[in-house]
């Protein structure tokens, strides 16, 4: 196995610029990576030709023997989710009748990924609409965990993790409404970031015909990686200014943490979950060396009704989901119910989504509202603390099952989406930035990790205690075991 596929983004980038190895040998070796493991582990759904990305390494190496530089990821190798529109290759959402759907121009954050200099290799897989925390659809098949490919990667984006942990690149761009970068991430032992809400743009991020934006109210788009600090070198260059966000950018170049002892807030578990007990120990031993390295602990949560959190997020997927439907909004809506219910289980989940559809405008008002009334009781916590911590899910990777199947948690029956979903539908909806890092791994073999929250548009804050967490206080990645017999 080649170690280069292993080095994080930054390393690469820095042996490229040194004159240490070329852009070609690099994209390589990320090839031969490929080639060998993905038959284990299905995590790409469409690859460039190889000469054509061979001719692309090759130019970025011309350019920069002739003293040009495109940007900070000038020659990097990357994939990208399949839910990007990237010209050139398919973008389907898992949907079986797309799977022919070519796309014709860049998203918005692939243009910028590709102005930095990096060469998109490929892209990967997710489950059909992007709803579920396992990546499976009808037409690819299942994208398996590289740690025990009896067992997920995650959802949405659990292609991206996959492909991170198996080495198949070493930057990602994913995208969450509900935990599709955090659980992922959780299960695969990468890092991930659900930004700030709407502080990176959705345009070009395919969710179906008609639908430029995405989910503008609960989708954020976000890197993930093997390293917290490639988030950040990620995050420097997705939240350049460009013509079409409707946001300033955020400041990804000045420092916001010293160092200093920190307040934090925790929560073993959330609105009473059961939580897997290996899993609640290796949390336990991550807080208590943040402790023993000068900051202090306080179990707490914000003070908001997450019931309401999780119904505002089925409402506005329901509604931005009946505003690109090719079907009238009461069909849309038995459709949608219908799916959620029969696939999860959910029947709150279900019926948000079904009222989201039919929502009038008066009570979009009414949710958005809402929305900000929860967000503002986040701020009103985040003033208080510095970061809050929680779990990203109650359990670490499971194995391959049907979607809406119950769990076992220390014995006792917890629902699929409760499981997955509440710990990540309702602080999606709060909109603050979110982090994930692995901290240990399990006795099987599976990682695990736990989520950082800290105030919105504090994301390069954030990022920077989650870099010090993580080589501080956890072993960092740890390479999966290739023997998959």
């Amino acid at each position: 196995m080649n170690e280069i596929v292993f080095k994080s983004a930054k390393e690469i980038l820095s042996m490229i610029l040194e004159g240490n190895i070329s852009s070609k040998e690099v994209m390589l070796a990320f090839l031969d990576q490929i080639e060998k493991y993905q038959p284990q582990i299905n995590a790409i759904t469409d690859l460039k030709e190889k000469n054509a990305l061979l001719k692309e390494a090759e130019e970025k190496d011309e350019m920069l023997k002739s003293g040009q530089i495109m940007g900070p990821l000038h020659g990097l190798p990357m994939t990208v989710k399949d839910g990007f529109n990237v010209k050139g290759l398919i973008s389907s959402n898992g949907i079986p009748s797309l799977k022919k759907n070519i796309a014709k121009d860049d998203a918005v954050l692939v243009q910028k990924l590709k102005k930095a200099g990096a060469i998109i290799i490929g892209k990967t897989n997710l489950p059909l609409f992007s709803i579920d925390w396992q990546s499976t659809n009808t037409w690819f098949g299942q994208t398996n965990n590289p740690y025990r490919i009896d067992h997920v990667a995650g959802g949405s984006s659990g292609g991206s993790a996959a492909a991170l942990a198996m080495g198949f690149t070493p930057l990602e761009l994913g995208s969450d409404a509900g935990g599709s970068i955090r659980v992922p991430a959780h299960f695969c032992g990468v890092c991930g970031i659900r930004p700030t809400e709407q502080s990176l743009s959705n345009r070009g991020q395919f969710l179906m015909p008609g639908h430029p934006q995405g989910l503008r109210q609960v989708t954020m788009a976000g890197p993930m990686a093997r390293t917290v600090d490639d988030l950040i070198l990620a995050m420097s260059v997705l939240s350049q200014r460009d013509e079409i966000s409707e946001i300033p950018p955020v400041d990804f170049f000045r420092s916001n943490y010293n160092g200093a002892s920190l307040k934090i807030a925790f929560s073993k578990t959330m609105y009473g979950l059961e939580i897997d007990e290996e899993y609640q120990n290796l949390i336990d031993k991550f807080l208590k060396k943040i402790k023993s390295g000068g900051h202090s602990l306080h179990e707490d949560q914000p003070n908001y009704d997450p019931d309401l959190a999780y119904r505002l997020n089925g409402r506005f997927f329901g509604y931005e989901v009946a505003a690109g439907s090719p079907m009238p909004p009461f069909l849309t809506s038995i459709f949608i119910f219908l799916f959620i219910f029969f696939k999860y289980r959910d029947i709150h989940w279900a019926r948000s989504s079904f009222r989201g559809i039919l929502m009038s405008p008066k009570m979009h008002l009414k949710s958005m509202e809402e929305k900000e009334r929860i967000g503002d009781q986040f701020i009103d916590f985040f003033n208080y603390y510095d970061i809050w911590i929680t779990p990203v899910a109650s359990i670490a990777a499971f194995k391959h099952q049907k979607a809406g199947k119950p769990f076992l948690v220390n014995g006792k029956k917890v629902a699929y989406t409760s499981a997955m979903g509440r710990f990540n539908f309702d602080t999606a909806v709060a909109g603050h930035p979110i982090v994930v890092i692995p901290i240990g791994m399990t006795k099987g073999g599976l990682p695990v990790g736990i989520s950082i929250h800290g105030r919105k548009w504090n994301d390069k804050k954030l990022l920077e205690i989650a870099k010090a967490f993580q080589e501080q206080f956890t072993q960092g990645f740890i390479i999966p075991k290739s023997d998959f017999s």
